[in-house]
């Protein structure tokens, strides 16, 4: 993970919500003294690897362990070169921040480049392929999680809606992004009964 990025620890978040609880009516005090500590504004990137189930079946699961750590060993090094950090790997999926939305398309471009060409030399059955989905905005960032209604919209995009090989920005992400920087298509998709848009990174 990269260095030059701190992240107050969690023991610290765990004894506020639990002051919080024991202390009716100090709600608003508590709550901004955890906003003050926690609360960053930060571009989220959630990426997801395809084709679970039906690899399992096939394959067997240590066949997609292995392919889980091609990709972290992808993944991780290219979100510090852009200058973002790994908050986690939770089985096949990788959680990262960056600064700012174009940080996060210079690691994607990378994956991407690095997984194709190790797909090129790999059989199909041990193929990587991911599905990403990125935001931007307020989060609470605690040692190795973080909360937030764009974190949430990343998520989602980039867990359930994404399809193989796709990239998914939310609204916020995308107004962030120049024309000359990347290129973008519309596209509506429906979020707990919501239509919402979303952008796919062409």
């Amino acid at each position: 993970m990269a260095t030059h990025h701190t992240i107050p620890s969690c023991d610290v978040l765990h004894h506020l919500l639990r002051k919080r609880i024991q202390a009716p009516g100090q709600e608003a005090v508590i709550d901004a003294e955890i906003r003050h500590t926690f609360e960053r504004e930060k571009t989220i990137f959630v990426l997801d690897m395809s084709g679970f189930s039906r690899i399992v079946l096939k394959y067997g699961i240590i066949h997609y362990l292995a392919m889980i750590q091609r990709m972290r060993e992808v993944t991780a090094p290219a979100i510090q070169n852009a200058g973002g950090m790994v908050i986690k790997f939770e089985a096949d999926n990788c959680f990262a921040v960056f600064d700012e939305p174009t940080q996060a398309i210079v690691a994607i471009r990378a994956i991407k480049k690095e997984l194709a060409a190790l797909n090129a030399e790999t059989p199909d059955e041990s193929d990587v392929y991911v599905s990403i989905g990125v935001g931007h905005g307020s989060i609470l960032l605690a040692c190795d999680d973080m909360y937030g209604n764009e974190l949430n919209l990343a998520s989602k995009l980039g867990e359930d809606v994404a399809e193989k090989d796709e990239v998914l920005f939310t609204d916020a992400a995308r107004a962030r992004v120049s024309s000359d920087i990347a290129a973008f298509e519309a596209i509506p998709i429906l979020v707990s009964g919501v239509e919402i848009h979303a952008h796919r990174l062409k």
